[in-house]
């Protein structure tokens, strides 16, 4: 009894997960038809040094949205250190960082691609 109550729990949460897998799709969709403004935004504003920031931002959550699903859909080990590298590599680039802090974004991305490189 507790093992087909366990096996029905196990086959709604793979359900849900493919739910919020569809969810996931949609948003990574409306993110990508309203980055399309912020292309011609860049091209206007070419000149200051903002801009590239800006669209460099829009298109790293779509990466890191991309990269999510991927996750959702194949959850191992390469997936996941995938989208650490992706949010790490965000966070340096975006965001205004000290020297502290890049240094470290710097050192979390050798472990991670040395923990790729040797898991495999």
């Amino acid at each position: 009894m507790w093992t087909k109550i366990r096996e029905r729990l196990y086959r709604m949460c793979d359900i849900l997960e493919l739910l919020m897998g569809v969810a996931v799709i949609i948003g990574i969709g409306i993110a990508v038809i309203a980055l399309i403004p912020h292309v011609g935004e860049l091209w206007l504003h070419r000149g200051e040094a903002g801009a590239l920031y800006e669209f460099l931002e829009y298109v790293l959550n779509i990466v890191i949205g991309i990269e999510f699903m991927k996750m959702l859909c194949k959850p191992d080990g390469d997936t996941i250190i995938e989208v650490l590298i992706f949010l790490v590599a965000r966070h340096m680039i975006i965001g205004t960082t000290s020297t502290l802090d890049d240094l470290l974004s710097i050192i979390s991305m050798g472990i991670l691609f040395l923990i790729k490189k040797y898991t495999k």
